[in-house]
Order: structure tokens, then sequence, then C-alpha cells
């Protein structure tokens, strides 16, 4: 079953392809030389660790007689790659310790004009070198090219605005104030725009994010590769990104946080194959958020969920989801917190303190939901039962793909304790059995990553949190922060809960329509620090 929404998709593939008789061309005349296209295949990694860009032109590259080389601040950099996208020109930055590597660079790329940008003091020992001038008239006369416009970003933009910036006409990138480093000679000769490296058959698909280096954005898109810029480093995170892989022959991947070569491989053939989840992509997070509805069907008293039938709740949850929308720069995605079990104030037959239902009970809410283009999540309220023991009944629905799993420490109950009478509380190791059985479940039907959620407005319900086992890549962790009062003591709870969490586990919020006072609005819900990615009402 697969469960996609590519409308506001979070990847952005820009085509930089220029039609062209060879897959690698040198350029069509002397007067307007251009880079030679190194052969990629397969999936490929470069780090540029150091942010000069090196890595990067070794991989893509084979010869370029022109490269841009920009000093390293932000207004530099932003001029630089304006400047090489506009020239089909790689770009290099001269990083502090870098002058050898640099060197060696454009003594393997045969280069024989060195166009610097901004207050570098590197020179190569070889070939001509130009400084860029500080006016835009005399950069357009030196450089050949005619800026479409000039455009105003800022200094941690200039990687994913670059993306979209056309080779042979981009707009000049304007980053704060410019600092030339020289003036170019006045008898120096005029450089010429060259032509794309790369066929729109031949070019590879070459991937980024918010931590790619400027010089290796700016060098993939003036070589004419088709760029997508992601909201994190793995080609599963959206539909956008899927679609990016879907059927490219080469993937690159620029920048850290890929992994190893073969893990990008292994990650981009899941991103083939893998049912997609409700927004697409295969991960949870960062890709997409999601509003919910929280209750129970069996009674409307526990949340809004119950308050009407299956469909009329999923439209009640749609007009919220388009309340949000406005405020998230990823899509929203409708959601239903399902209460699976309930913790009761009686022993029951079994002793346990909690009420289980036949799980075919939830099978018409889940079913809503999922038609819906939603996601289910399974509450559970254990009283004195075991974690683990109450999930494992709703294995098949958690073999959906837009089915996951919540805790509710909250009602986990010890010997002689009562539901309502006390807060519960649950151990990292019970907590952690659930996660590694929610994800071998995950691994073994070859489904998308399952989302574990775990509520808490009180330190004492996870009084060993920080042993809370986040490593299994099939599971995304939520802390789901369910206090309710004045926005106040909402606040204060969302700050207090965050102290010493992991950086692995994602923050959600609660909205309770009887019990705050007032109830956040979507843009103050948006508004919180950092914004929630789950956000359920009651």
């Amino acid at each position: 079953m697969r469960h996609i929404n590519r409308g506001v998709g979070a990847a952005v593939l820009s085509l930089c392809l220029v039609a062209s008789t060879a897959a690698c061309t040198s350029g069509s005349s002397d007067d307007a030389p251009g880079i030679t296209a190194a052969q990629v295949e397969g999936a490929r990694v470069a780090v540029d660790g150091d942010e000069s860009g090196v890595e990067t032109t070794r991989l893509l590259v084979e010869s370029a007689p022109v490269v841009v080389v920009a000093a390293p601040d932000e207004a530099a950099r932003a001029r630089a790659a304006s400047v090489a996208v506009g020239l089909r020109a790689p770009m290099l930055t001269a990083v502090a310790g870098g002058d050898d590597a640099l060197a060696d660079e454009l003594d393997r790329l045969g280069t024989e004009r060195v166009l610097r940008v901004g207050e570098v003091t590197f020179t190569p020992d070889d070939g001509e070198v130009v400084d860029a001038p500080r006016e835009r008239s005399e950069l357009e006369e030196l450089t050949g090219i005619t800026f479409e416009s000039e455009q105003e970003i800022a200094g941690d933009r200039v990687d994913d605005v670059t993306v979209h910036q056309a080779p042979g006409s981009p707009s000049l990138l304007v980053a704060g104030e410019f600092n030339a480093g020289g003036d170019p000679a006045a008898d120096v000769e005029a450089f010429s725009v060259g032509e794309p490296a790369w066929t729109a058959e031949d070019a590879p698909r070459v991937l980024v994010h918010d931590q790619t280096p400027v010089a290796a954005v700016a060098t993939a898109v003036a070589t004419g590769a088709a760029v997508a810029h992601l909201r994190a480093p793995d080609p599963r995170v959206d539909g956008g990104s899927v679609e990016a892989v879907m059927d490219a022959g080469a993937v690159v991947a620029l920048g850290p946080g890929w992994g190893t070569e073969d893990e990008l491989a292994d990650r981009v053939e899941q991103a083939r194959t893998v049912p997609e989840l409700p927004g697409g992509g295969q991960l949870l997070f960062p890709g997409r958020r999601f509003v919910a509805a929280y209750g129970s069907p069996i009674t409307p008293a526990l949340g809004i969920l119950g308050e009407q039938g299956p469909e009329e709740t999923a439209e009640r949850v749609q007009q919220l989801v388009e309340e949000y929308q406005p405020f998230s720069p990823e899509p929203v995605v409708p959601a239903f917190e399902i209460i699976g079990t309930v913790a009761a104030t009686e022993p029951g037959p079994d002793g346990n303190y909690t009420n289980e239902w036949d799980p075919e009970v939830f099978v018409p809410m889940v079913d809503a939901i999922t038609d819906a283009g939603g996601y289910a999540v399974i509450d559970l309220q254990p009283g004195m039962a075991d974690l683990l023991d109450q999930a494992k009944p709703f294995e098949e629905l958690l073999r959906r793909p837009n089915v996951g799993l919540a805790l509710d420490p909250e009602w986990k109950l010890e010997p002689g304790q009562r539901p309502g009478a006390q807060i519960g509380s649950a151990s990292a190791e019970e907590i952690n059995r659930v996660t590694h059985w929610l994800a071998d479940l995950a691994r073994d039907t070859g489904g998308p990553q399952k989302l574990l959620i775990l509520h808490q407005f009180s330190l004492a319900m996870l009084t060993d949190r920080e042993d809370i086992d986040t490593s299994r890549p099939e599971v995304a962790i939520s802390l789901h922060a369910d206090g309710h009062g004045t926005p106040e003591m909402k606040l204060e709870t969302w700050e207090v809960l965050q102290q010493g969490l992991s950086p692995d586990i994602w923050m959600a919020w609660k909205n309770f329509y009887d019990e705050d006072t007032p109830t956040f609005t979507p843009e103050q819900t948006m508004a919180v620090e950092p914004r929630p990615w789950f956000v359920s009402y009651q």
C-alpha cells in the first residue's frame, strides 16, 4: 500500500540541464571552454568536511580550464556561487590550511585561469589569476554574465538558493557586504560562459542539504547536474527525495551526514522500493508534521476522536490540517491517536487495571484515517500490564505502513497503586523492549519507519529517560508533552522536558479543548520552540 502526497514536497529538484550532442563536452568553441565531466556511476558521496569543495570537484569534474575560488566569508561565497554558475565553472573555497590541497586540485583539473572572489590570498603556481571587482557592472563585463537580477539573501540560505540558479544566466546573490580582494588589471581578457558538462540523459542526480558546503552546491549546479536540496541527508526523507532518486542512473550525495557509499546505496534502494508514508518518503521526520485527534472510539469522554464517527473524525482533523499548513514549511498530515487500552479503577478479570478490546474494534478508525491519507497511532494505558504484552495484540494493525504506537507512563502502575490516584512511571528497560520489538516488526515487514510516542508531563514518569535506546533506525521516537493548563504552565513543562533529552527524540505537543486556559491556536502552537512535529487534540 502506498500513501503519497507530493503536493507540498520538501525536496527541490532543479533540473539544471541543457541539451547537447555530447555526453561530456569541453565547450562548443575555443572562446567558451567548459568543464569536462567525470564518469560517475552508482551511489557516491563527497563529504567536503573542510568546506573547500575539493572532494566534489574530484568526484564530478575531470578538467576545468576556469575555476572560481572564493574567500570563506558568506558574502564572498554568495557572489562566487553566482559567478561559478554563470560561467559554468567549478567553485572552490580558500579555507584556512587548505592551500596545498587547493593547488593540487587546480593542477589536476588543468586550470588555466582562476577568478578569485573576495579577499583571497591563495595564488596557484601556474595559470592566470584574476580578482573579481566589487561593482556589478564591472563584474558582468569581466565575466560575460548578464545577471538576471540582484537577490539579497541570508548567509545561511546561499546553498538552497543556488540550487535554483540557472547555469549561464543566474541572479547575483548578495549576502552582506562584499569586500573585493583587488581590482583586475585594465587589460585583462574577459571570461566566456562555458557549455554544460552533461546532457539530460547522462547527468547524475546530486543530493544536497543545509549542511552541504556552498562550493559543492555551486559546482554541481554549474556542471548541469540535476540537483535536489533535501530536508535531511537521506533520500528517504520525503516524497520529493524519493522522486529525485527513483529513476536515476547515478546518485551523488554532497556534504556530511549521508553515511558511507554502501549505506547511501542501501537507502536509495529503500527509497525506490519500500512503501511510502503519508506525505511521501520512508522517514517520519523531518519530512512532515502531524495533527491528530486523540481519544477512543469506545467513548467520547476520553477525547475528540470518540465524539463522532470515523469518517467525520477524519474530516474534522483535515480541517485542523488546513489551519496548520500555513505555519509549517513541511507538509502537515492528518492523524488519529487511538487509545487502544484504557486504564481502569478496578482490577478486572486479569487483575491488571486496564481495559483491553479486540483490535478489530479499531480497524474502522484506522481505515478512515488511511483513506484520508493519514497516520494512525495506537495508544496504550497499561495499568499493571507489561507494555510489550499490551502492544503485541496490535501486531496486525502495526504491520500497516501508516500505523505507529504510543506509550503512556502516566497509567503504568506498581502493586498497590490505582489509576488516577497517582502519576505512574515506566522504565527505559521496558520501553526499550517495545522499541526493539517494533523495530524488528518494521524491518521484517519491509515497511517504512515506525513512530513511537512517549507521553510525559512530569520528570517522574520517565525517571531514567537517558537510557532510552534511540539507536534503531526503523523507529522514530517522539516525546509528547501532554500537560494542560495556562500557556505559562504548558511552556514551562515544554522547557523542562527538553532538558537532557536526546537529540534523536522529536518533540510533540498536546492541545486540550477543556483543560487548557485558553487552548492554543494553530499559529500559537507552531510558534512554540522548537516547533512541534506531532500535535494532538483532546
